[in-house]
């Protein structure tokens, strides 16, 4: 198969794009679990600087998943999306299946309770609560930029998981 100019920036931009973010979750998981030390110690200024940190590699990470999925739709549905079907890989292929993904949901719940317990009962200090305040808002934006980008490659369609299960049934 040939690829014309669009397609190979799709190809690379989807590459580069998820190698960098991947560095990015290396790191957060780095980050959430000395955030997590730092939170059983109760040493706030670790923690002021692990938030502060955390916010800005998800900021980075929502930066490169924009950057991977700058491309045409067409790219995606014609090109890499087949690319992630049998016989190229196991059927209801995710990234949610990714060791470090499912580390980073695991680091971020033992995290949430000691942070906003610390933060409701006013044991963090104000710099510490406004730290965690805008980690949690970049990581929710994270998520809601992840939803466009799922929305512009598959309008209102299910994921490769998604159709998996349903064709299981």
């Amino acid at each position: 198969m040939r690829l014309d100019h669009t397609q190979k920036a799709a190809v690379y931009r989807w590459k580069l794009g998820h190698h960098v973010f991947h560095l990015h979750l290396t790191l957060m998981n780095t980050h959430l679990a000395a955030l997590r030390g730092a939170l059983d110690e109760e040493d706030w200024v670790t923690c002021r600087s692990l938030l502060d940190t955390l916010a800005r590699l998800y900021r980075a990470a929502t930066a490169s998943m924009r950057y991977a999925s700058d491309f045409p739709q067409g790219s995606y549905t014609g090109l890499l999306r087949p690319a992630m079907e049998p016989p190229w890989v196991s059927p209801g292929f995710s990234g949610k299946f990714n060791t470090d993904h499912e580390q980073m949901l695991h680091l971020l719940k033992e995290v949430r309770s000691p942070l906003k317990k610390a933060a409701r009962t006013g044991t963090a200090p104000g710099e510490v609560r406004d730290a965690a305040k805008r980690f949690w808002q970049e990581q929710a934006r994270n998520r809601a930029q992840h939803k466009l980008i799922c929305e512009k490659f598959v309008p209102g369609g299910k994921s490769l998981l998604q159709e998996y299960f349903t064709a299981e049934q």
